[in-house]
């Protein structure tokens, strides 16, 4: 073997799953219960209603039970509006302690929302990660959720 294919191959391989899962495709399941939530009205007559800010806690699982995003710590920030629009921060904290961090862009629809979903960083083997996707958030009940993520 070649020393150019060598560091090639060190290369690859030290770059592991955040180089799999920015050229990849990665389909995810989390389940998500709602730990915070606060309202705040808009004055009587505005046409925005209020402004919704919470927190969600949980767990997401790699459909493919690779090691990306697989059994990883899934915190939610998130906001959202009477007009329907969301948006949220989404952090991924892997069983080994490295951590990817998203954001995500959203509407409700009648059983949640559905939006996209953006990966802009992370630490460790995950730093530099980026990546788009889709997701749905389903209610389940006021305090659970499922979010589908791909």
């Amino acid at each position: 073997m070649s020393k150019v294919a060598y560091v090639a191959l060190i290369a690859a391989f030290v770059a592991g799953p955040a180089a799999a899962a920015e050229s990849g495709h990665f389909r995810g399941l989390a389940a998500l219960s709602n730990t915070n939530f606060q309202i705040i009205k808009a004055d009587d007559g505005h046409p925005g209603g209020a402004v919704m800010i919470g927190e969600m806690d949980g767990i997401i699982f790699n459909d493919r039970k690779e090691s990306f995003l697989h059994n990883a710590h899934y915190r939610v920030i998130w906001k959202g509006d009477g007009r329907g629009n969301s948006d949220c921060f989404k952090t991924f904290t892997m069983p080994d302690g490295d951590k990817v961090y998203g954001v995500c862009y959203g509407k409700s629809v009648e059983d949640g929302y559905v939006g996209t979903v953006e990966l802009i960083g992370g630490t460790g083997k995950y730093q530099g990660i980026t990546g788009k996707g889709k997701y749905k958030v389903t209610t389940v009940t006021q305090r659970a959720l499922w979010d589908l993520i791909e």
